[in-house]
């Protein structure tokens, strides 16, 4: 039996009771659907959708976290909905804005990233008073300052919320986040062991493969452990761990207690725990992973430039290890395992297909590799391109699921994480994990693969005493926890949701809303509602308008309620406030990381283009430089550059102290807002200190008092040595610098 109505094209969507009642539900309240893997959300969204515009007229967005889903999302709408094909609206990074500007205005269905939405939102393109629906696709990601969470607060009490997801998690306080953020009134959960769900679902089979390590890598093993136990112990000994048992998380954790410690000593002991971690997660890939992984890792480590991780390449068990395993031919078992696991499968059925899911972009590789060369249809299939350069473009990604439909010849798709959320690959009744993962929510979503067709095998192989066994039964406890938690919480959040819509004030979507859907129409909304929306509009006029540079959206989205936004490529500074204010914004960490590769004063210069320039520094976690130092600079910035400087705490306060920067500049002084460009011409003085700052060792002070010693750039280049050593601020090193790039005869390299 199929489901029969007008928005909903004829036989194309099975009947189902427990949809129907889900989504009954959505109609009624913004609601939380918490639905296994392959139950059909896609199925709930396109019903709500339905539900929605055949009672009200507007518009619909859907928010998904990769192209790949986004995609599925939009050929399931045009496969579902009996709409006009060109209502429904894909919008991507590569369709240049003005075009998405006025795709908002002209579709009728959107499906988008967040990022997407969440950019668009902040400069002002989405009409967002014309929308009636918002779908959250993978709805667990509406936590702390992900993009999902700014597209929910723009939305929020404008428009019905349906949020969707497989596994929100085993904490109810998350869930509880998840739910304020989207404004959703009521939870509804089922899972594959629910009476109204079993019939149309097979379970699926887990099934533990074991492997043990060769006696070569426990050497190499043991060596790295080794090493790691030397940073531990110092740790230990000054008190910053009670014991040299610890693990990742709170290795993760010391860093930030490290920083409170006071005196220098605290530098020295960063670097250790910094060590200490690199070195954890080394044995991990070793253990788990295998040999290429890790020497892959060694390598990363040999290309940076920090001490610590100078520190773990020079050291002799490290690289005593690392020699080792280079003159080792003996790959991890776990490969050899996973070969004869493809094989048998393929011998029952060689159009079979599988998912293998791998962490690691350079084990999905190597298992592609050895796949291939045992006549073995496989394609990798991973996230965009990192700085490594390894990665696949979007349409690659839909290219390759496409590919792995429709091609008989391959059987395997080798994945990294992108496939775990959501992606609809029909008829696969084999996964396999080439390792664990801790998250209860990844180990449903990837286990999930095999549910899809006819009921399936979920095959985890597991290192024999590694962190494989951990991590295998921290998530099944924590999936058990999960599905106990949620049927628990379902009535204490329906509870907790209901307490507090009854506490809040209703809304006009309250009014247009409740009842019988489309019954009150936005123009009987009272009359309070037309003044109310009359002074915003007054308010609007006030606002201040902020000119921003590309990469500092994140301010953007706090601001873009108060202010009115251009976003600019802009030459110097950040914030444009008027034809005379601009500000550059630094987080506490960036300060540093300028003063380090000297791009600081060169881009105070540039901001003395306008009269009135302001450094806001954001933050207070200084970890790289010494006290003195940043308090040097600090002094500098304004004694020298004159250049006021203006500290907050977090973005928050930044976004604040801009509005009020550009209010006062603009409603009470009546300044414009000017972008300039190109350099400002210098005066005279400034060249001559530009000129003698040149000069090695030579900073804006000492320049300064070279010149008013000799007073022309004439009497210091004919001044010798002696001479120059009496001005503050010349030693003999710098004095002996000087002269000798005054008198060195310039050579052709």
């Amino acid at each position: 039996m199929y489901v029969d109505h007008p928005l909903i094209k004829p036989n194309t969507v099975e009947a189902r009771t427990y949809q129907e009642l889900i989504v009954a539900k959505a109609l009624e309240k913004n609601t939380l659907c918490v639905l296994g893997t392959g139950l059909g959300k896609t199925v709930i969204a396109t019903l709500t959708i339905a539900g929605v515009l055949s009672k009200r007229d507007g518009k619909v967005l859907i928010i998904a976290p990769s192209r790949p889903l986004v995609e599925q999302h939009y050929n399931s709408l045009k496969n579902f909905l009996n709409i006009p094909e060109k209502d429904i609206v894909v919008l991507t990074g590569k369709i240049p804005p003005e075009k998405r500007k006025k795709l908002w205005k002209t579709g009728k269905v959107f499906v988008a990233t967040p990022q997407i939405v969440e950019n668009d939102i902040v400069a002002g393109r989405v009409p967002l008073d014309e929308f009636v629906l918002l779908i959250a696709d993978e709805a667990h990601h509406t936590t702390g300052n992900h993009s999902y969470t700014f597209v929910a607060s723009a939305f929020k009490g404008k428009v019905r919320v349906l949020g969707l997801t497989a596994s929100p998690g085993s904490d109810i306080d998350k869930v509880f986040e998840v739910c304020e953020n989207l404004g959703i009134e009521h939870v509804e959960i089922r899972t594959h062991e629910d009476p109204d769900v079993k019939k149309y679902v097979k379970t699926v089979k887990i099934r533990t493969v074991k492997v043990k390590l060769p006696k070569e890598y426990q050497e190499c093993i043991k060596l790295v452990r080794e090493a790691l136990k030397e940073r531990l112990r110092i740790l230990r000994d000054c008190k910053i761990i009670p014991s040299t048992v610890v693990n990742r998380s709170e290795l993760l954790s010391l860093q930030r207690r490290v920083m409170e410690i006071e005196g220098s000593s605290k530098y020295e002991l960063i670097r250790v725990v910094s060590e200490a971690i690199k070195l954890d997660y080394a044995v991990e890939i070793l253990e788990c992973q295998g040999k290429d992984a890790f020497l892959n890792y060694f390598e990363k480590l040999g290309s940076q430039n920090t001490k610590s991780a100078k520190e773990i390449v020079r050291d002799s068990k490290v690289l005593k290890a690392v020699y080792k395993l280079r003159t080792l031919d003996v790959d991890h078992p776990k490969l050899d395992k996973l070969l004869k696991i493809v094989k048998n499968i393929l011998s029952k059925n060689k159009k079979e297909k599988i998912i293998l899911f791998a962490q690691y972009r350079d084990t999905v590789e190597k298992i592609v590799n050895l796949l291939r060369e045992n006549n073995i249809g496989a394609l990798p299939f991973m996230g965009q391109s990192n700085r490594g350069g390894k990665g696949m473009s979007q349409k690659e990604q839909i290219r390759t699921l496409e590919r792995f439909k429709g091609d008989d010849s391959i059987n395997v798709l080798v994945s990294t994480s992108v496939s775990e959320e959501g992606i609809d690959i029909t008829s696969v009744n084999y996964v396999i994990f080439y390792e664990p993962v801790p998250s209860e929510i990844r180990f449903i979503q990837r286990k999930g693969r095999a549910s899809r067709g006819e009921g399936g095998e979920c095959i985890i192989l597991i290192t024999e005493n590694s962190r494989d066994e951990a991590y295998y039964w921290s998530a099944i406890q924590k999936e058990r926890n999960m599905k106990r938690i949620l049927r628990e919480m379902v009535k204490t959040l329906n509870k907790k949701l209901k307490e507090r819509r009854v506490e809040g004030c209703r809304g006009p979507l309250d009014v247009y809303i409740e009842g019988d859907i489309g019954v009150v129409d936005k123009r009987e909304i009272p009359s309070k509602l037309e003044k109310k929306d009359e002074s915003e509009e007054k308010d609007r006029e006030k606002k201040p308008k902020i000119v921003i540079d590309h990469r500092e959206r994140n301010i953007g989205k706090l601001l873009f309620e108060r202010a009115e936004l251009e976003f600019k490529n802009l030459e110097f500074g950040d914030y444009i406030l008027s034809d005379r204010v601009v500000v550059e914004r630094k987080t506490s960490e960036d300060f540093e990381n300028s003063i380090i590769d000297k791009r600081l004063f060169k881009q105070l210069k540039e901001l003395k283009n306008y009269e009135k320039p302001i450094l806001i520094i954001e933050g207070d976690r200084f970890e790289r430089l010494e006290e003195n130092a940043i308090k040097g600079a600090i002094l500098s910035i304004v004694l020298d550059y004159h250049i006021p400087i203006i500290f907050t705490k977090d973005p928050e306060e930044t976004a604040d102290i801009l509005l009020k920067l550009a209010e006062r500049e603009q409603i009470k002084n009546k300044r414009p807002v000017e972008i300039r460009t190109g350099k400002k011409p210098m005066s005279l003085r400034e060249r001559q200190r530009f000129i003698v700052e040149s000069f090695p060792d030579v900073g804006p002070v000492t320049a300064e008092n070279l010149l008013l010693s000799f007073g022309t750039i004439e009497n210091i280049v004919n001044a010798p040595e002696e001479e120059l050593m009496k001005v503050e601020g010349v030693g003999k090193t710098t004095a002996r610098k000087i002269k000798e790039v005054l008198t060195e005869k310039y050579t052709k390299s």
